[in-house]
């Protein structure tokens, strides 16, 4: 069963009756969810003095991640990826003669619900001259968690806008707009798996931040 956690926050702006009968109430409402996929960023790239040789370069590091992808069958739906770009560059570390280097450049980017296949993944880009990639965790539930989020911040915006009114002796009468965001953000978790393992990953159970940030401007009567 999931458990969530909720860690609320509410900001009230200074000057919060204007003179247009409104009032304006900041909220924010964060739900933590289970890290339960994770966001492998990968960069290809080569160098070398002419282009011919940086693509072929570039072809062969390409063609290990795609025998990755099959040998680990991850889904195209689970894989974006932009087009190969190519650059003149400059680099006074090489002999006179190659200092004019080209060097390509591709993004990748793979989601994986398998974090075995994140690091098995990670040894092979290692161990074939990939030096570029990062990863981030994310979570499968995290637009249910943005929905609980939003709801959370607008209750207690609503809850907070009630008591201003009562204690100036206002009603609300409607609201006049809503601007609202998201912001996602990784977060560990004191729990812990039970199997021993060598990996932080599989160690340790990891959780993600979901938080709604909330601006509501509330009408009022007098």
């Amino acid at each position: 069963m999931r458990v969530l956690t909720f860690a609320l926050s509410l900001f009230v702006l200074a000057g919060t009756v204007q003179a247009q009968n409104e009032i304006s109430i900041n909220a924010t409402a964060d739900v933590a969810v289970p890290a339960d996929e994770i966001s492998f960023q990968i960069t290809l790239n080569a160098q070398a003095p002419t282009p011919q040789e940086a693509y072929g370069i570039h072809q062969k590091r390409e063609q290990v991640l795609i025998e990755q992808l099959k040998k680990h069958e991850i889904s195209e739906e689970d894989i974006h990826f932009k087009p190969v770009s190519i650059r003149k560059s400059h680099n006074n570390n090489y002999p006179k003669g190659e200092r004019q280097q080209v060097q390509t450049q591709q993004n990748v980017t793979l989601s994986l619900s398998d974090f075995d296949t994140y690091e098995q993944i990670q040894v092979t880009l290692i161990e074939n001259g990939f030096d570029q990639f990062s990863g981030e965790f994310s979570s499968s539930k995290s637009k249910k968690a943005e929905e609980e989020a939003l709801k959370k911040a607008l209750k207690i915006a609503r809850q907070k806008a009630n008591i201003i009114a009562s204690e100036t002796g206002l009603t609300i009468s409607g609201i006049k707009n809503v601007n609202y965001n998201y912001d996602h953000s990784p977060s560990p978790s004191i729990a812990m798996r039970s199997q021993s393992t060598a990996s932080l990953i599989e160690e340790y159970d990891q959780s993600v931040s979901i938080s709604a940030r909330i601006s509501v401007t509330y009408n009022f009567d007098e």
